[in-house]
């Protein structure tokens, strides 16, 4: 990926989850664990680029 800095990685995060792309779920332990995974908004992306800008030719996702 290259060099991404704490504070890019952390603002791409915000606006992804502000775009309903990604839910992130915090944990209350020390110390602090916070999990990201797709939303279905988030998924279908995924899936339409693959069908479309990369014509099935990659597989980002598998079907489940």
């Amino acid at each position: 990926l290259g060099k991404v800095t704490h504070k890019m990685l952390s603002q791409q995060l915000k606006e992804m989850e502000a775009d309903g792309l990604i839910y992130r779920k915090e944990y209350p332990q020390v110390p602090p664990k916070v999990e990201y995974g797709l939303t279905t908004l988030g998924y279908l992306l995924c899936r339409f680029y693959n069908k479309f800008v990369c014509g099935d030719k990659t597989t980002i996702l598998s079907a489940e």
